[in-house]
């Protein structure tokens, strides 16, 4: 059993430690923002940018639907699946966003759900497209951590599942969010460079977690493939999701912007050798935690551009 929360401190990259709660409303409070914690929102900004880039690649102009599928993928999904894992997996190492996570909390798995389901409300106020992506969001997120399913445990499955899933579904929500529907060739080059590119970032995230994914049987890209076939994966995988995002730009008439999006793979490449060569953990999860922030900011910074050029 996990002991109460009170007793520990959260321990968050950054930020000063929580004294223990003296009353159950400063129990409440701490089991609150331990919750909070744990849905990583400020980190999940990093996936942002490829729902954005679904609504470029529609054509179409932003509206409030579009603020509120917004909110709703990042908060209740990204947020509440990365809680629904969180609570699977009681990590007390460095992960994605956080270098030093606080115990999982009795809110974690039931706030996780609620938040699902409130989230499939609002998707359906968006419109059905929307939600059936989140839906199928939401099950791959339960496929991915539950014990009885656990494909977070299967290295090239898990691998499958987030491309699909944080890059190919997240720039589809932003695609469908906008009211489209017609998937042309540049929307299909652009849903592929989306997986492709995510399935370059993520393995550089397990390289380090590969102690404690091994102490709780799964086995992971990064362990199969070590740290030098990881490094070469992420670089392969950077050239052909910039391959992907050029030949998208191409097709919608934007030879610019594809040359932009090509070399966009260079410092991607440059970021996976710097980030994959200390050996200490902490300095690691560092390195990736700077790649995966940098990325983000600049195919942000593009993708905004894009839409405010409509």
């Amino acid at each position: 059993m996990t002991e109460p929360l009170a007793m520990h401190q959260l321990r968050i990259a950054g930020a000063k430690p929580v004294a223990p709660a003296a009353s159950s409303s400063g129990l409440a409070w701490a089991h609150a923002k331990n919750f909070v914690v744990h849905l990583r929102l400020p980190f999940q900004l990093t996936l942002a940018p490829f729902m954005l880039w679904g609504a470029a690649i529609s054509h179409a102009r932003l509206d409030a639907h579009f603020a509120l599928a917004f909110v709703t993928l990042q908060v209740c999904f990204y947020g509440g699946t990365t809680a629904f894992n969180s609570h699977y997996d009681k990590d007390e190492g460095p992960v994605g966003g956080i270098e030093a996570p606080p115990p999982p909390g009795p809110w974690l798995l039931p706030g996780s759900v609620i938040l699902q389901v409130l989230g499939l409300g609002l998707a359906a106020v968006v419109g059905l497209r929307f939600f059936v992506a989140c839906l199928v969001y939401a099950v791959l997120g339960v496929l991915y951590s539950h014990p009885s399913t656990r494909w977070k445990a299967r290295p090239f499955g898990s691998w499958a599942v987030v491309m699909v899933g944080q890059g190919a579904l997240g720039a589809l929500a932003g695609f469908v969010a906008t009211g489209a529907s017609h998937l042309t060739a540049e929307a299909a080059w652009g849903l592929a460079g989306a997986a492709i590119l995510v399935g370059a970032l993520y393995p550089l995230t397990q390289l380090f977690q590969t102690e404690e994914d091994g102490a709780r049987g799964d086995r992971t890209a990064a362990m199969v493939l070590g740290r030098q076939g990881t490094c070469l994966a992420s670089i392969a995988l950077s050239v052909a999701g910039a391959a992907c995002m050029a030949l998208s730009a191409r097709s919608g008439g934007r030879p610019v912007d594809a040359v932009l999006l090509g070399l966009a793979c260079l410092p991607m490449i440059a970021g996976a050798i710097w980030a994959c060569r200390p050996l200490d953990v902490r300095a690691m999860f560092r390195r990736v935690t700077v790649v995966q922030v940098g990325a983000g900011a600049g195919f942000g910074l593009y993708t905004l551009l894009r839409l405010l050029s409509k």
